[in-house]
């Protein structure tokens, strides 16, 4: 979080979206309560639709009132937010945004410093950012940075193409790609754990980890997200970006200070070492599914082939993990919802998965680390039972932490990249994706559907780990 405030003009495009109302506008409610944000702070809401600043402050109340007692809600807040309608492929409608940014800037004594949120199918990149720069917008004296959502392009060759766009109104230091996974407290929690526990260090590694499961089920549909999502599918949605980082962060080798850069460094240096798939691999180690009703979702083709499930087992190429698999799933209309992240240890005698020795790691919606540790059996002389150790509910119950855009938003803000990805490393994660979609190119149509709803996922994901004598762990 700042440990200074901070000022500036922020300019929100897709500033009346989902994802402003529910996300981005309450993690800015919660920085100015925090004092994060000084008063010489505007924010600008950019979309098509038509209405006035006062209008747009009544919606970023409604926002507000969604996720905090109205009774409490700061009034003074609202006063920092200003609107203009806008196509963002019209220079004129920029010239407008232009007189609206001097507007917000002179009422509320704001610093010089511009951030451009882009929360915005990535087909209209392009003319923002053109016009951006040629409406005059970037020559404010001051600083400028541009924040970018995920899916960050469609593939490793339009992502390129996309971060050209955007080179050539911002420099490399200025562009900020957004993976809201990386602002959780309770995924960072992870790599703290590992530097300050040098006993667990010291044992993370292929001498004393068996496998890895990192597990991101979801026990809802995609609802009303059908012409987003057949485009995308749980590969583009969710593996390609969120899960990737997850893996980054649980497999990397820690620096030794860290900072921003060396901490992306060490991820950047992991996913290198993750190789690409080839056509044997994916037949072999990727399991897609769908479930039963997808194709029966609004805006969604009656014959689509679009994965719903993926369940893929993933090797890196280094000394520190070498024959340890990392086994990943997520998937829609499933019987768990959370994300887990469970680091299962060698031992010496066969045992059933939820008896084995293990470290896990609770994301969502539990929070926390918690283990399964061994220990005698008060009768048996011989005999030894699994004990759960955790998690420290209380901790994360009685301490505020920030939520996610709250850690992304004030990253940019300061200029830092703790929870910020590099565009390298979107690149590697792109080149493993891609690997994967290449090989289903090759290969004939899934027989889909193939799990039912609120079931566990497809048949084919439990074969995938019974090859290496395995099994998945369910939280039912």
């Amino acid at each position: 979080m700042t440990e200074k405030q901070v000022g500036g003009v922020i300019v929100l495009f897709g500033g009346t979206g989902d994802l402003a109302k529910s996300e981005i506008i309450p993690a800015l409610y919660q920085l100015f309560q925090e004092g994060n944000f000084s008063e010489q702070f505007a924010l600008i809401g950019v979309s098509r639709t038509e209405m006035s600043d006062q209008e747009y402050r009544d919606f970023v109340r409604e926002a507000m009132e969604n996720v905090v007692d109205k009774d409490t809600i700061d009034d003074s807040f609202f006063q920092h937010f200003f609107y203009q309608a806008a196509d963002n492929t019209e220079l004129n409608d920029f010239k407008n945004l232009s007189e609206t940014i001097q507007k917000a800037s002179n009422e509320c004594e704001a610093d010089p410093s511009y951030i451009y949120y882009y929360s915005i199918p990535p087909s209209v990149y392009d003319d923002t950012t053109k016009n951006l720069k040629e409406s005059g917008i970037l020559d404010y004296e001051g600083s400028h940075r541009v924040a970018v959502e995920k899916p960050f392009g469609e593939s490793l060759e339009s992502a390129e193409e996309y971060y050209d766009l955007l080179q050539k109104a911002f420099d490399p230091q200025e562009i900020y790609l957004v993976d809201h996974f990386l602002g959780f407290e309770s995924l960072q929690n992870i790599l703290v754990t590992r530097q300050a526990n040098p006993f667990l260090e010291a044992i993370w590694n292929s001498d004393y980890i068996e496998q890895v499961q990192i597990s991101l089920p979801e026990d809802f549909s995609i609802g009303s997200r059908g012409a987003f999502y057949d485009e995308n599918g749980a590969l583009l949605d969710m593996f390609q970006n969120h899960i990737l980082q997850i893996l980054a962060v649980v497999a990397m080798d820690l620096p030794e200070e860290m900072d921003d850069k060396e901490l992306n460094e060490k991820k950047l240096e992991l996913f290198k070492s993750i190789p690409s798939f080839k056509l044997e691999d994916v037949k072999e180690k990727v399991v897609r599914g769908q479930y039963d009703t997808y194709r029966e979702e609004d805006d969604v083709p009656e014959e689509s082939h679009t994965e719903t499930y993926i369940a893929i087992e993933l090797e890196i190429d280094s000394d520190r993990w070498s024959d340890v698999p990392f086994y990943v799933r997520t998937g829609k209309s499933l019987a768990e919802n959370h994300l887990t992240v469970d680091i299962l240890l060698k031992t010496s005698s066969k045992m059933s998965v939820d008896e084995q020795p293990r470290l896990t790691f609770s994301i969502e919606p539990q929070l926390g680390i918690s283990m399964v540790v061994h220990q005698k059996h008060p009768t048996e002389n011989e005999e030894v039972l699994a004990a759960a150790i955790g998690p420290d509910k209380e901790t994360w119950k009685t301490i505020h932490f920030p939520e996610a855009y709250e850690n992304i938003i004030s990253d940019i803000l300061t200029d830092s990249e703790r929870h910020i990805g590099t565009f390298e490393q979107v690149k590697e994660q792109w080149r493993i994706t891609d690997s994967i979609r290449k090989a289903w190119e090759d290969m004939p149509k899934p027989d889909f559907p193939n799990y039912k709803t609120g079931e566990i996922g497809p048949e084919k994901a439990e074969d995938l780990l019974k090859r290496n004598n395995h099994s998945w762990i369910y939280r039912i």
